[in-house]
């Protein structure tokens, strides 16, 4: 198939793309972004324990029911508990009627109390007894009004019940579940295997960045672009050495590279010049090709083939045009063989801050930026953002991408947009 428009080669290519099923054991610091692939259950109840939220005072609620300000109530303190340990009490290991216990916050609440003061809610009086030590018990607390049963209390259970449903298959593991899972005791967490994608750039004229520039070469830009690009996704490519524009090389690279890949992306040699060599690479490799060029701007030249059950897609050279089929072709892609609809684009309608003069005979996808508010910082009356437009639209150009979150999508045999106009945008950083 050639030149075929983008939501044919994205129906096509999703067709042949099947979901990674392997499911390992990562340790919980090695899983985040990753993809649960188990329903996972609490083990325990979060708490544990019933216990203080505060430093106070654990008492018994009914010691306190006739408590006022002019006859407060007077407990002794039987002793003290720190969080980490348990009280056990001199004479029983229960709270005793006309007893306190001084509590810090996230100790467990000792038997016979159903409350707890905040120690600036209670006056502390002079001890009883020559010699007693504060820490260790052995002064009075007055209370000055009843304290309800269950005042001041965490019950045991009471953010997670033990056999609860914490994480279901498919959801992303974010720092909030994975601090859910430590929570509950887990060391590793069953994942979805993530996969693993090669980033391979073509081309006799690249050479790495930090090297001598010497004439006709240029740095290799789009290895770093897309791999980079691919962490912020959440993804770990593979950047794999430059390779030659020589065919017999590149098939023998590429094959062996596969193996261990679940996808191969390139960048570079998809067009018809001399040194072009991809469509002739999938030949040698035996690869099946499945479409060569699509009819909208930038990087209409690109190839997409299966080989050994995996997608290779081949995109163009140029950054820009590299950049936004990564995102328009290879996104869905990876979305669904990484089970992360999370990564799916939006499309919205907005209106042109600034004009686009330049007519278009295919339909074109051109870099922006999507505003909520307009240079005053109001909402527009009509409901919709603004989309601002940067100077420079070139397939090479780079500068021009920075602080760019969005193409604008411009329908073939477009005339030039004036600046109000409604389009649709992509959103790729939503």
């Amino acid at each position: 198939m050639e030149r075929i428009d983008l939501e044919t080669a994205l129906e096509l290519i999703l067709s042949r793309t099947i979901p990674i099923d392997d499911v390992l054991k990562l340790p919980l610091r090695k899983a985040h972004g990753l993809v649960s692939g188990e329903t996972i259950h609490a083990p325990i109840d979060n708490p544990p324990f019933d216990r203080s939220p505060l430093d106070g005072f654990a008492l018994r609620s009914a010691d306190t029911v006739n408590a006022s300000e002019a006859a407060p109530v007077r407990l002794r303190v039987a002793g003290v508990e720190y969080a980490g340990s348990v009280y056990t009490g001199t004479k029983s290991p229960s709270l005793l009627p006309g007893e306190a216990l001084r509590i810090m916050t996230g100790a467990p609440m000792p038997e016979g109390s159903d409350a707890m003061l905040p120690k600036e809610d209670v006056q502390e009086s002079a001890f009883k007894e020559n010699g007693a030590s504060k820490e260790n018990g052995g002064a009075d607390i007055l209370v000055s009004h009843p304290v309800k049963k269950h005042e001041n209390y965490i019950f045991q259970g009471e953010d997670v019940q033990k056999g609860q449903s914490l994480i279901s298959p498919g959801e992303r593991l974010d720092f909030v579940r994975l601090g859910l899972l430590a929570e509950m005791g887990f060391a590793e967490v069953p994942v979805f295997r993530p996969p693993e994608i090669g980033i391979l750039c073509t081309g006799d004229e690249l050479i790495p960045p930090g090297e001598p520039l010497p004439p006709g070469k240029i740095y290799n830009s789009n290895g770093v672009l897309l791999s980079a690009r691919l962490r912020e996704l959440g993804f770990r490519p593979h950047l794999l050495p430059i390779m030659a524009d020589e065919c017999e090389t590149a098939a023998a690279e590429i094959g062996a590279r596969m193996e261990s890949l679940d996808m191969l992306i390139t960048t570079g040699a998809v067009s018809v010049g001399d040194k072009d060599i991809m469509r002739d690479v999938l030949t040698r490799l035996g690869a099946e090709r499945l479409f060569w060029r699509m009819n909208f701007k930038p990087g209409s030249a690109i190839l997409c083939g299966m080989y050994r059950g995996k997608l290779l897609i081949c995109l163009s050279g140029n950054p820009f045009a590299a950049m936004a089929n990564l995102e328009l072709l290879a996104r869905p892609v990876l979305a669904k063989l990484a089970r992360r609809p999370d990564l799916k684009t939006r499309r919205l309608e907005a209106r042109l801050q600034n004009p686009f003069p330049k007519s278009s005979g295919a339909r074109r996808f051109i870099r922006a930026r999507l505003l909520t508010e307009n240079g005053a910082g109001e909402l527009l009356e009509s409901g919709l953002p603004l989309v601002s437009l940067p100077e420079g639209h070139a397939s090479g150009q780079m500068r021009s991408l920075v602080g760019c979150n969005c193409f604008v999508d411009i329908p073939a045999c477009s005339g030039a947009l004036s600046a109000g106009s409604i389009v649709e945008v992509v959103q790729y950083n939503a």
